[in-house]
């Protein structure tokens, strides 16, 4: 059910506040049937383990943290802000690092200043029926980038609204990074005439950058020397 109201989240007996790119909503609580996911089991330690990080700093790092989340906002909702409580940004700072792989930090580091994402467009290839999708770099990446992918879709689809983590980008070798293991891993292989929108953020100890989207549609079996280039 729609609800225009202030802004909700949680759940509230039975009730969940949730929402979407049509608004905020209310929606029945569904308890989860299935098992978890590898990638939903690496998430959850993922969390975790910045959980526990927080629990064990001194005095000193918990007033340091508190103070710097008063200078942190949350997402905008109905055209607000609001300031973060120091465990809330300690986890967005630390649940990325967690991702790459690296340690939290237990003390807060200094606004990251970010420069141009160097992603600059999505190919998908289908070479004798083997599709490829790969990242072109106009340089070597200066920060840890993630990259986000969409489930294959119709064509006709220009916006993407659900664009789930597929990991951090590759090692490009000369100018290209392939993502497709990482792709197909999360969504199977797209068909021909299907688009996929692929989203890439960069993430420095201080913060994260915008997203960085692109999409392309999987052409028809091709030549070696063609391929589909997204922007």
């Amino acid at each position: 059910m729609k609800k225009l109201d202030v802004p909700q989240s949680g759940k509230l007996g039975e009730a969940v506040a949730s929402r979407n790119h049509s608004g905020p909503y209310h929606r029945k609580h569904s308890p989860q049937k299935k098992k978890p996911t590898a990638a939903r089991k690496q998430t959850q330690g993922e969390f975790r383990a910045v959980a526990k990080a927080w629990g064990e700093l001194t005095d000193e790092q918990y007033r340091a943290w508190h103070e710097r989340a008063k200078r942190a906002k949350s997402k905008r909702r109905f055209g607000k802000r609001w300031s973060l409580t120091g465990q809330t940004f300690f986890g967005r700072i630390n649940n990325p690092r967690s991702a790459f792989g690296l340690a939290p930090l237990k003390d807060p580091p200094p606004p990251a200043r970010f420069g141009p994402n160097p992603v600059k467009g999505l190919i998908l290839a289908n070479r004798a029926g083997r599709i490829t999708l790969q990242l072109e770099l106009s340089e070597p990446p200066t920060a840890e980038i993630m990259v986000f992918g969409s489930r294959p879709c119709n064509r006709s689809i220009l916006k993407c609204f659900k664009c789930p983590r597929l990991g951090p980008l590759p090692p490009p070798v000369g100018r290209l990074s392939d993502i497709t293991k990482q792709y197909v891993e999360k969504h199977g292989r797209p068909a021909v005439g299907q688009r996929v929108f692929i989203r890439t953020r960069q993430y420095m100890d201080g913060g994260q950058d915008e997203f960085h989207e692109f999409s392309a549609v999987v052409p028809a079996e091709e030549a070696w020397d063609e391929h589909a280039k997204g922007g």
